[in-house]
């Protein structure tokens, strides 16, 4: 793993909100410096996180690292996973002093003033959260997560995705960081729960502040639930076993999220056989992550057949 411009050339902030934003990227597209460029004079530091194999990524990234000091760039040459990467940002903010990690998907088209949306809504908030998410619109809808609203008005949420959130450092440290034997998915949710766990309050602002969409455009949209979104063999795989486990894990304290997320779960599986391409290795997938989960076998899925499903 190498580092560009760490913590020696960052600039450590010193304001009570300090912002340290992570991003991490994988094979992003060819606007990911664009979306950045956007992000960049809102922060206090940005570490993007480079789990593209052989680092190409981190590449095309020098020379802004060289350019904005407070710029970080972590390159792993392989994927790590978005916990692990998520992780790497974390240790960076306590590093810099930063009280907030501002977490955010490569694709995420973040607005000008989302860092200072974030932070009003902090300030309204009589809860005092350590988790705040961002309301988005979803360009292929065009709806809002939740109905928008102004800067200093929030809705209290049992979890929220991870871009486009801001999360306490201190309490995301206190309580283990993000769930690195997940690999990816329900990282964000997981992360959420046990922050309630721990008697934390978790909001989301009602004012847009990105643009983001959730999965392939190909998700059918049932009645109360949504649009179900479609994902590749290897996402199911990691989307089943990752739910069994956080199900397992909180349907004590979160009955009625657990319950939503199975019938999700088993309701995507229907649609997936009927509606979607490539049904059978998708059904294939989820059955296998059906029984890792049962198992526990977790970490990077161990199953290569459906690596090489597309």
């Amino acid at each position: 793993m190498s580092t560009y411009s760490l913590t020696d050339n960052a600039q450590a902030p010193s304001a009570a909100n300090s912002i340290c934003a992570v991003v991490v990227a994988y094979f992003p597209d060819q606007d990911f410096e664009e979306r950045l460029q956007t992000l960049l004079p809102q922060v206090d530091a940005l570490v993007v996180v480079d789990n593209t194999p052989g680092g190409c990524c981190a590449l095309r990234l020098k020379n802004l690292a060289v350019c904005e000091k407070h710029v970080s760039i972590v390159e792993n040459r392989i994927n790590v996973g978005i916990a692990t990467a998520l992780n790497k940002g974390l240790e960076l903010a306590l590093e810099l002093g930063s009280n907030w990690l501002l977490t955010l998907d490569q694709d995420t088209q973040c607005y000008s003033d989302i860092v200072e949306t974030l932070l009003w809504t902090k300030a309204a908030c009589h809860l005092e959260p350590a988790v705040i998410g961002g309301n988005y619109l979803d360009p292929r809808s065009g709806k809002t997560k939740v109905p928008e609203g102004r800067s200093d008005e929030w809705l209290e949420q049992k979890t929220v995705i991870t871009s486009g959130c801001l999360v306490d450092v201190v309490m995301a440290s206190h309580i283990g960081g993000f769930r690195e034997d997940y690999f990816i998915d329900q990282v964000d949710h997981e992360f959420c729960l046990r922050m309630r766990a721990h008697g934390q309050h978790v909001v989301i602002s009602r004012k847009t502040v990105m643009k983001h969409s959730v999965g392939e455009p190909s998700g059918p949209r049932l009645p109360l639930l949504g649009v179900m979104p479609s994902h590749s063999p290897l996402r199911k795989y990691y989307i089943t076993r990752n739910s069994l486990i956080t199900v397992a894990d909180y349907w004590r304290q979160e009955p009625q999220w657990c319950a939503r997320r199975l019938l999700r779960l088993f309701l995507g599986l229907i649609l997936m056989l009927v509606l979607e391409k490539h049904g059978t290795s998708k059904t294939l997938a989820f059955g296998a992550g059906f029984l890792d989960g049962l198992q526990r076998r977790m970490g990077p899925c161990k199953r290569q057949w459906i690596e090489h499903q597309h």
